[in-house]
């Protein structure tokens, strides 16, 4: 599932304000997966992951990172990435308090993992300019939206109705992740499309 790229995409930051992207642009016939806030923890999750053989990315809050690291450190082919401290609803908000929702959560997941986070996925899908502006200042390459998201056994499409190569896919940490992957999963495959690591087709700074 991680075989080098043949596409990239680069993320330009334009007048201070970082990119906002839903899916990749790529030849490839890959999609990505990512899961968002992390308060559900199934013991179960990293088998399923390592049975799969697909990674992920995770968009994870402050509360998850600080009660069990070690839970999302054990996650197989998992790379953690930004969603701010508390979930805040961003948009309208002052700038300097997006600044600390999205810097603050950096900070959280760089001193939890040894890796300071540098894609930022807003809470709701809810952004405005302030929002990319303080993303761009706290050092995230681009917002990540995505094209796809999966609940229970309902996938919703926000533009196209079917899985197309350079998809990005949500997911939640919650009761039933693990049967939602597995289900995902084999409609990926049936669509002919695999699941790649999503940081390895983007370019920061590019």
């Amino acid at each position: 599932t991680t075989r080098p790229p043949s596409t990239l995409e680069p993320l330009v930051t334009v007048n201070g304000l970082a990119p906002v992207i839903t899916r990749v642009a790529t030849i490839d016939p890959v999609v990505f997966l990512t899961i968002d806030d992390g308060h559900t923890r199934s013991p179960e999750l990293a088998a399923v992951l390592a049975e799969l053989d697909v990674p992920t990315t995770l968009f994870l809050n402050d509360g998850p990172v600080s009660r069990d690291p070690d839970f999302f450190r054990s996650l197989p082919g998992a790379t953690v990435e930004s969603h701010t401290r508390s979930h805040a609803d961003l948009r309208g908000l002052p700038e300097p308090a997006q600044r600390t929702e999205i810097c603050g959560n950096a900070d959280t997941i760089a001193a939890a993992f040894g890796r300071r986070p540098v894609l930022f996925r807003p809470p709701y899908g809810h952004y405005d300019d302030a929002t990319r502006r303080a993303a761009a200042a706290c050092g995230m390459a681009a917002l990540v939206l995505w094209e796809e998201t999966v609940e229970g056994g309902t996938v919703s499409y926000r533009s196209t109705p079917r899985l197309r190569p350079g998809d990005i896919v949500l997911f939640h940490f919650r009761p039933g992740l693990a049967d939602e992957l597995r289900t995902m999963v084999r409609r990926i495959e049936a669509a002919g499309l695999r699941a790649a690591r999503l940081e390895d087709y983007l370019v920061p700074g590019g």
